[in-house]
């Protein structure tokens, strides 16, 4: 709006004699190529989201097929998915155990659990042991409020066997952290996975979510965990 005043502002302070038909006329090229800027846009953000969201469609039926799951173990891991904060990133419950676990304890307070149809999923992904977010961490009393530090780290995608890219992390606390983006590899939305040493502990392969990017995309804006 502040762009469209100037450029009004402009054109009344042009000595030029002008009709109602001239300024009618102008405005609506104006607004024209506004809602152009502004479909463009939108028609972006959808085909975005339909990339993303066939990319992990794609993600999720591959996984499915390496461990050779069943259609009812199908079936259960889609329920449990319910409990992740984005239902849609389902694969993760194959790719992380620590977003398994935290699902199925979330599932389980509400549900009954086939505990034979469990162990035949856990038998066939072999998922490791837990990646826990010690409580030594400092807590994050508001979104705003972490604690600036400057420490060495890395960074992987979730389903590498362990985070390995060097990085830099600026602020920390229980709810995320802010991390380099080393090459701009990660963008919004992804999810990775981040080692770090903290008040002599040694936090590893903690998972979390890109929630945004900053500083023409060399910062990361990370929220931990994927379960509400």
């Amino acid at each position: 709006m502040e762009k469209v005043e100037d450029i009004l502002r402009v054109w009344t302070s042009l000595n030029v004699h002008t009709s109602s038909a001239d300024i009618a006329i102008f405005l609506g090229i104006l607004l024209g190529f506004f809602l152009i800027l502004i479909t463009a846009e939108v028609l972006r953000g959808r085909r975005e989201q339909r990339r993303v969201s066939k990319a992990l469609t794609n993600k999720w039926d591959t996984l499915c097929r390496i461990y050779e799951l069943t259609d009812e173990e199908i079936a259960l891991l889609k329920d449990i998915s319910r409990y992740l904060k984005n239902p849609e990133k389902k694969y993760l419950l194959l790719a992380n155990y620590q977003a398994f676990h935290d699902s199925l304890t979330a599932y389980g307070r509400e549900n009954k659990i086939d505990s034979q149809l469990l162990d035949s999923i856990t038998s066939k992904t072999k998922m490791g042991q837990t990646e826990k977010l010690v409580s030594e961490l400092p807590p994050q009393r508001r979104k705003s409020r972490r604690k600036p530090v400057q420490l060495p780290a890395y960074v992987a995608a979730i389903d590498h066997y362990k985070a390995h890219i060097h990085t830099k992390m600026y602020d920390l606390s229980r709810g995320g952290c802010k991390i380099e983006n080393p090459r701009k590899h990660f963008h919004q939305g992804d999810d990775i996975k981040i080692s770090f040493e903290f008040r002599e502990k040694n936090f590893e392969n903690i998972p979390g979510e890109v929630v945004r990017t900053s500083s023409f995309g060399r910062v990361l804006h990370v929220s931990f965990g994927h379960v509400y």
